[in-house]
């Protein structure tokens, strides 16, 4: 078994830390601050195969104007990043705060 690389500042992962949108299946919308890693690299060899599915993954939380809503409703949602970009994700807890695990290419990373 190989070992990973640790999951922190100064592992050289691309990373985002900021204002996002969750957009909840009904439609509905609550703005969040969001701290986000990209999990897969294709370059490197020591990926886990799950990795391939859930490219991103990270946390969401509220903020403190945000409309009173649970966060696990998102699941799945969508998230919006202020340059538009988005990708679907599940959420994997609430209701102000919650662990996300993206669903195909990460909002944060150009194509």
């Amino acid at each position: 078994m190989t070992t990973r690389r640790p999951f922190h500042l100064g592992d050289g992962r691309l990373r985002y830390v900021g204002p996002a949108v969750v957009v909840f299946p009904d439609g509905s919308e609550a703005p969040v601050t969001a701290s986000l890693v990209l999990r897969y690299d294709p370059s490197r060899d020591d990926n886990r195969e799950s990795d391939r599915d859930s490219t991103w993954a990270g946390s969401v939380t509220l903020t403190p104007d945000a409309p009173d809503v649970d966060l696990w409703d998102a699941a799945p949602g969508v998230l919006r990043l202020p340059n538009g970009r988005e990708s679907e994700f599940m959420a994997t807890g609430g209701p102000r705060e919650s662990g996300c695990s993206g669903i195909g290419p990460a909002p944060f990373v150009e194509a």
